[in-house]
């Protein structure tokens, strides 16, 4: 039996393009590199060599001959909240459908730090987190002309993009429910709102919708504010139910007040349903880990990052020419850790309507 052995095709090199081109290797990387300093013609000859040798990825080469990176950043701060993960992911999964790539930015930026990202050709596009209610790189951004959209929003939010969750309208929706089950004296627990001089949009809109509860339904305002420190949220729950100790439910809106309030009422003793009653922000598979089971204000945050990440791509391809806002319904879905208010507590005032 004869064997042939079958040598494998030369694969092209840059040694190769710069000689087919008549150009040196360096003058190949300068382009390859997306360097000013190369003539036109010169640049176009040896960029159609790239493509006719396949030399290039596919996505450097779009690269290349748009002169767009296709990567989105998602600039997501630690100021307040630890990452979304179900955001990110959402996010990233919708970049790839696209043929974008996703960096997560978690550090502060400066102002040259930001607009530094789109200069060098990093991203093409920018999805904002944890917004202020009066965002510096909101206003950046749209001053520069570049493309961004929010997951969140400000306190004015004219000719922006943005994706958001009405907490506000879901933190009322989980007072009035407590309520309507006769409790009325219901505890919040939340981050400060304002942090080192920074307003931030989530917890002043969930805050907001705990006051505007309250007023209407003659209840007492018995908010606390926690940071991101589990074993603080739960000092400062402790703390709330020794000087209230007439607290029949507590909400919080974000997830590391759910540990704090277990963590607490574990502490006291005390148990839930049947002593208090507890509503948090929680993804639903550990909602149902939780004994008993949480009732949660539901926080669609796949869908928030997949939607954001839409609208951005719409923005920059030009198919979307009018801003595009969506501001989410949240859903009070009930499990076992709400319950009527004890009788021991019942004092059954009426309910204001």
């Amino acid at each position: 039996m004869i064997v042939v052995k079958r040598s494998k095709p030369k694969k092209t090199t840059i040694v190769d393009i710069a000689e087919a081109s008549g150009v040196s290797v360096a003058t190949v990387s300068r382009i390859l590199n997306n360097k000013p300093d190369v003539a036109d013609e010169t640049r176009e000859r040896v960029l159609r060599l790239i493509e006719e040798r396949g030399f290039a990825p596919h996505l450097a080469w779009q690269q290349l001959r748009s002169g767009k990176s296709h990567f989105i950043a998602l600039h997501f701060p630690q100021d307040f909240n630890p990452p979304s993960h179900s955001i990110i992911t959402g996010a990233a999964l919708s970049c790839e459908e696209s043929g974008y790539s996703l960096n997560l930015i978690a550090n502060s930026l400066s102002d040259n730090d930001l607009l530094s990202i789109f200069r060098s050709g990093q991203a093409d596009g920018m999805i904002l987190m944890e917004i202020l209610t009066h965002d510096r790189r909101v206003e950046l951004l749209r001053k520069n002309d570049l493309p961004f959209v929010l997951i969140g929003r400000c306190a004015d939010n004219t000719g922006l993009n943005y994706v958001d969750l009405d907490i506000g309208k879901g933190v009322y929706e989980a007072i009035q429910y407590l309520a309507a089950l006769g409790h009325h004296q219901i505890g919040f627990i939340t981050l400060a709102p304002v942090l080192q001089e920074k307003e931030y949009g989530y917890a002043t809109w969930a805050l907001r919708g705990y006051e505007q509860a309250c007023a209407q339904f003659g209840l007492p305002n018995l908010w606390c504010a926690v940071d991101l420190n589990s074993d603080d949220s739960t000092q400062v729950v402790l703390d709330l139910l020794n000087e209230h100790p007439d607290i029949t439910a507590i909400v919080t809106p974000q997830e590391i007040g759910v540990y704090g309030v277990v963590k607490a009422i574990q502490a006291k003793g005390l148990q839930v349903p049947e002593d208090i009653s507890i509503i948090g922000l929680f993804n639903e598979e550990m909602s149902e880990l939780i004994v008993p089971p949480l009732t949660t204000i539901d926080f669609p945050a796949h869908e928030m990052g997949s939607e954001a990440t839409r609208i951005l791509i719409g923005q920059m391809s030009g198919e979307l020419r009018e801003p595009y806002q969506v501001l989410l319904r949240p859903e009070l879905t009930v499990r076992g850790s709400t319950g009527p208010v004890p009788a021991s507590k019942d004092r059954s005032p009426s309910l204001a309507r």
